[in-house]
């Protein structure tokens, strides 16, 4: 144990602190974790920050071995989730040799405070920023916040808020790079989105999680559309009806389906969206007739 530092980032609005027992070998990890998420992250040294919404401790393991306490949710081959009797939380993760504890992770109730302890092997074999940062834990956070993580690109376009969900395969990345060559056309990422929802409405903001991906810009916009992409001979706008719009937005939001709390509590962000954001279907050829359409549907949001 070396020192101690603060890396601050604001994830979709949302203030991230991350305090660090620095450990000798964990210098190159930290650096290439620190490009990775470079519009995201600022490094703060030897200071403590807690005016945050989420904070996030790595410190070393300090016992020979963790067992699952509590209710398990899920056991997976290599790791498990429990939540305690006081509405806290545990997720163990285990070595791919046998059943030895790589990391423990305690959970506040409401996905605020992560503390990790690190086994020897995991100081120096882990990614911090790719643990601090992982989608499955901050899910739930983003709920609390009146927000969600969507398998989407997004951002500015012809200067309204847009937000292009699709499952693998179905055109994301395709209009992606049909919209990029436009300099009216901003995206903030081609992978992930966070929408959330402030005082003054729905915003959407770009993330760090790049995928196979190459934009991650650390921006923000008033959200103005959903617009769910499909390929087809011909393109075409299509305003869809609201069950239509909510069975699309469930096949690609992040919903910690485990749980039934945490279910209801997203599927009410759901309505909550739905009731406020109009939500289109852009089915299109992979050409310019598709880079027109949205610039016409971006021209007709308020």
């Amino acid at each position: 144990m070396v020192s101690i530092n603060i890396c601050s980032c604001v994830i979709g609005g949302i203030v991230v602190e991350v305090d660090m027992v620095f450990f000798y070998n964990s210098s190159k990890s930290f650096d290439r974790s620190t490009e990775y998420f470079s519009s995201f992250v600022k490094r703060k040294d030897n200071q403590s920050v807690f005016n945050c919404d989420i904070y996030i401790y790595f410190n070393r393991l300090q016992k020979e071995s963790f067992q699952p306490t509590g209710k398990r949710i899920f056991l997976e081959q290599r790791s498990s989730l429990q939540e305690k009797s006081d509405g806290t939380f545990q997720l163990l993760c285990f070595s791919e040799q046998g059943g030895d504890v790589l990391w423990n992770l305690d959970i506040d109730a409401k996905f605020s405070r992560f503390e990790y302890s690190l086994s020897p092997e995991a100081i120096e074999t882990s990614d911090f920023f790719q643990l601090a940062f992982n989608r499955f834990l901050l899910q739930h956070t983003f709920i609390n916040h009146h927000g969600l993580i969507i398998h989407a690109a997004g951002g500015s376009i012809n200067g309204k808020g847009m937000v292009f969900p699709a499952v693998s395969g179905t055109g994301k990345s395709t209009l992606s790079h049909l919209l990029l060559p436009h300099p009216e056309n901003q995206l903030f990422s081609e992978e992930r989105i966070i929408m959330r929802r402030l005082d003054d409405g729905w915003h959407l903001w770009g993330t760090p999680w790049k995928g196979t991906g190459v934009i991650a810009r650390n921006e923000s916009a008033p959200l103005n559309a959903i617009v769910f992409l499909s390929q087809a001979p011909e393109t075409k706008v299509s305003k869809l009806p609201p069950s239509a719009a909510l069975r699309r937005l469930l096949e690609t939001v992040s919903i910690p389906w485990y749980s039934q709390e945490w279910t209801d509590k997203g599927l009410a962000v759901c309505e909550s969206l739905l009731k406020t954001i109009p939500v289109y279907e852009l089915a299109f050829r992979p050409d310019q007739t598709a880079v027109q359409a949205v610039a016409e549907l971006a021209a007709s949001l308020d």
